[in-house]
């Protein structure tokens, strides 16, 4: 794997890089092996939720967190959805300390990744980011392969659902030190559903390249089919403890194990599905109808996410 990423964009045949001026990535299952998030994060959330909102529960910023839990538990209310932890608006703190706190792992235990979650997620995560108790974990081909990109022109950009803020400080205290460097923006559900092809439209107007000139790597198909709508290449990327995936999978898209084998792959096949010829596109008449239904969804909401929640 080292000799793959020594090599450079212009000696691989073909560099899977080649003709790409921007490079995003998700976080759990492709940077970071999901078992940090659901191992290590998610129980620190859990197990430090209470405290944490006893100890901020005046600070600016927590009682606005309180606030967006609070208007998103009365939209679920009002959309009957089921199970639903209420939060009152008024009351004693101890009160509302309580409804949050059930409120918040009952989304947990839900697994959803709404805006609301995620931003006291990532407030919390601070605190164990900076006492030390969380170091986070990345895959070892993705800190080097990522240096030779950038130093090599290629901007490097993060997409999750996690919050912007959770993801830099993830990336800002890894176990191999501060990489944030290495990223030029960062990206969360603020812009959209991962799942929905407009969330990536919107990432490309940001960036200012034409979508055909960046890659994403997922690892989560229905990902890579909407960034493929939107233009962009797509690439799956599979590691251990990842679900396991298809054999259309595999025939709609490239697959790579390794960020190191983005420097250079043999298989002449796989380079054509990442151009696009077979990439998890769809037919006009799908996109259509995906694009007809971007402007009633509500990013906060977004259920049916992938499991990546750094």
């Amino acid at each position: 794997m080292e000799g793959q990423q020594k090599r450079t964009i212009d000696e691989a045949e073909p560099s899977l890089l080649e003709g790409v001026k921007a490079l995003i990535v998700d976080i759990e299952g492709t940077t970071t092996p999901i078992g940090f998030v659901k191992e290590t994060l998610f129980p620190y959330a859990e197990e430090n939720v209470e405290s944490f909102l006893t100890k901020r529960y005046d600070d600016e910023e927590t009682q606005q967190d309180i606030k967006a839990l609070q208007e998103l538990a009365a939209k679920d209310k009002a959309d009957g959805v089921e199970g639903v932890v209420e939060i009152p608006k008024e009351g004693s703190k101890e009160d509302i300390i309580k409804a949050v706190v059930d409120n918040v792992k009952w989304q947990m235990d839900e697994d959803r990744k709404t805006t609301a979650l995620k931003q006291l997620q990532g407030h919390i995560w601070r605190e164990g980011y900076k006492t030390g108790q969380i170091k986070a974990e990345l895959f070892e081909d993705v800190g080097p392969a990522l240096q030779q990109i950038v130093e090599e022109g290629v901007n490097v950009y993060v997409y999750s659902s996690g919050s912007v803020e959770a993801q830099k400080l993830l990336f800002g205290n890894t176990e191999e030190g501060d990489l944030l460097e290495l990223f030029t923006d960062f990206f969360d559900t603020t812009i959209g559903n991962k799942k929905d092809s407009g969330s990536y439209k919107k990432i490309v107007e940001k960036i200012g390249v034409s979508p055909e000139e960046i890659l994403f790597l997922t690892d989560t198909p229905e990902e890579a089919t909407a960034a493929s709508k939107a233009g962009l290449r797509s690439a799956l990327v599979a590691r251990d403890g990842n679900e396991e995936l298809t054999e259309e999978h595999f025939q709609n898209f490239l697959v790579i194990e390794s960020f190191g084998e983005l420097f250079g792959d043999d298989d002449d096949e796989d380079y054509k599905r990442l151009e696009g010829e077979d990439n998890g596109e769809v037919d006009d008449e799908d996109e259509d109808e995906d694009d007809l239904g971007e402007e009633e969804e509500e990013p906060e909401d977004d259920e049916g996410e992938d499991e990546d929640d750094a």
